[in-house]
């Protein structure tokens, strides 16, 4: 039976007292478009596994430490480096970590020699040794998505004619991988591959989080559909292998959904199509999420929200289907996890005509009951690349039951230019009653504005002064001339900051400014929380 659709979940429903809470408990500054090789748009991911976060971008892969309090940075690198490509052209990453097997495994496009490539640890260090395989595919591979069972990796992408361009689809690849060998590091793997063929749209594997010897997928029709195609897996390379269709259910419509609106006079964030963008199984629940159109509680017209869909394997039926919207906003490019309790936790962009864009989560109790969002980041400037993304990323902890890691995109930290950023971060979902965990440095450090003398038309230095300690925080510093007149405006790169800690910029002033100005600063967390403006006067002579 399915659910209604939940639209309207913002911050007019925050939780109170009595109703469940989404907690961000930890942010990292992920990967940007510098260390990501410069491509537009981000396809962020995450990966957690015992003692290691690990975040791939396009072209970059990031690691953190987690087994002595605080993540710690680890390890960046070019993701030629990890797959050993060289020059060629790679694209689309995704990662997960398998508890079954104690290794990590990630697959990527490879568009030079039209293939997917697929990577296993060879320890459960990410920053040690893989292996590498390769598979060739039918024409040019697109979003390579990746997902395990007890025994087999399962890859399955898009395949069109050539990569560059408006190319002619040639449909859905399968390729079916030997587990055991792959973890072995055995210097060729069985396979089994499917098409490409036109039968079904961007499959989705699973990542299975509790033991099967079935893998599944999960896809939905182009442009439009009514129902989700449930397919199995079953079978070993080099032994034969099945896949089939066990199940056609009906869902809520998926429709293509409108570009998410930032304030004017920004471009709009495009939210591409409705195809499956997640999708995760655990003990006979299938989750999968997507991009879709809804109308949200108190608006008139077709907004942009996330698709989030529980499907039964043991019955295969729908259990819930819901459409995540907020009223004058946008939802785009949901991922999901759940914790060890049961709760499922959601990630995904948003932004509306009066907000930038931000990576926001939400948690789903197992009665049905939604968190109210919770914002882990939100961009200080507009997005004003290409494109904004393909998709996001979630991962369960596998050390702290509790903790789901997030990733997502951002506009740049700094100045209004095209560009990205990510973010990472760890969730926890607390049930309705219990106190939600404690957050230190949450908030933006105060900050105390000096006041300073100078000649006209020299380098001023602009000092402020922390008075907290704070992880993830930039500074916004303007200068003006009587009330509104902007002179000067920047801001400092996202860092950690302590308190009594001195900081400087350095402000080119002109010649012909003379007299009294206001210059004031404020700090802003990652999460887009601002503190109070101090501001001192600045005279030049």
């Amino acid at each position: 039976m399915l659910a209604a659709a939940l639209v309207g979940a913002g911050p007019a429903g925050a939780a109170g007292p009595a109703a469940p809470v989404a907690t961000v408990t930890a942010t990292m500054v992920g990967l940007t478009d510098v260390a990501g090789g410069g491509y537009d748009p981000p396809d962020p991911q995450v990966a957690a596994g015992p003692g290691f976060v690990v975040e791939m971008v396009n072209l970059a892969e990031r690691v953190w430490r987690t087994d002595a309090g605080a993540p710690q940075l680890a390890q960046t690198i070019p993701l030629s480096v990890l797959y050993g490509t060289g020059a060629d052209g790679l694209t689309d990453p995704r990662i997960l970590w398998d508890a079954s097997s104690g290794r990590w495994f990630a697959s990527i496009s490879d568009e030079d020699q039209s293939s997917v490539m697929l990577a296993v640890s060879d320890t459960a260090d990410p920053t040690g040794a893989w292996s590498v395989y390769s598979f060739p595919a039918g024409g040019c591979a697109d979003q390579p998505r990746l997902g395990v069972a007890d025994g087999v990796v399962v890859l399955a992408a898009d395949v069109f004619q050539r990569c560059e361009g408006f190319a002619a689809v040639l449909g859905n690849e399968v390729w079916v991988v030997s587990k055991e060998q792959a973890v072995a590091g055995a210097a060729t793997v069985s396979s089994t591959s499917f098409g490409p063929a036109t039968t079904y749209s961007s499959l989705q594997p699973v990542q299975s989080l509790s033991p099967t010897a079935t893998e599944y997928l999960v896809g939905v029709d182009n442009q439009s559909s009514r129902a989700v195609h449930v397919l199995t897996v079953e079978g070993v390379p080099p032994a034969t292998v099945t896949m089939q269709q066990v199940a056609a259910p009906a869902i809520l419509p998926l429709s293509l959904p409108p570009d998410g609106q930032q304030p004017d006079p920004s471009p709009p964030v495009r939210t591409n199509d409705d195809r499956v963008l997640d999708a995760v199984w655990e003990n006979g629940k299938l989750w999968f999420s997507a991009n879709t159109g809804c109308v949200p509680a108190g608006d008139d017209a077709v907004s942009a929200c996330a698709r989030v869909t529980e499907v039964s394997t043991e019955t295969l039926t729908v259990d819930w289907d819901v459409n995540l919207g907020r009223s004058n906003a946008y939802l785009y490019y949901p991922a999901i996890r759940p914790d060890a309790a049961g709760d499922l936790v959601v990630v995904y962009g948003e932004s509306s005509p009066q907000e930038n864009p931000a990576v926001v989560v939400q948690g789903r109790t197992p009665d049905g009951t939604f968190t109210a969002p919770a914002v882990v980041a939100r961009s200080r400037v507009a997005h004003l690349g290409d494109r904004y993304g393909d998709y996001f990323g979630a991962a369960q902890d596998p050390v702290d039951p509790a903790d789901v890691w997030v990733v997502g995109e951002t506009a740049p930290a700094t100045a209004a230019v095209t560009g990205w950023a990510t973010a990472v971060a760890s969730v926890q979902v607390t049930p309705a009653g219990v106190t939600p965990p404690t957050v230190d440095g949450s908030a933006p450090p105060r900050v105390r504005a000096r006041a300073t003398t100078a000649r006209a038309g020299s380098a001023v230095r602009l000092t402020f002064t922390t008075l907290d300690e704070g992880e993830n925080v930039s500074s916004d510093v303007t200068v003006t001339a009587g009330r509104k007149t902007i002179v000067f405006h920047t801001a400092t790169a996202v860092a950690t900051v302590h308190a009594g800690q001195v900081h400087a910029v350095l402000w080119r002033s002109v010649r012909t400014l003379r007299g009294a100005f206001a210059f004031c600063v404020n700090s802003t967390a990652l999460n887009g929380a601002v503190s109070p403006k101090s501001c001192a006067t600045v005279t030049l002579r």
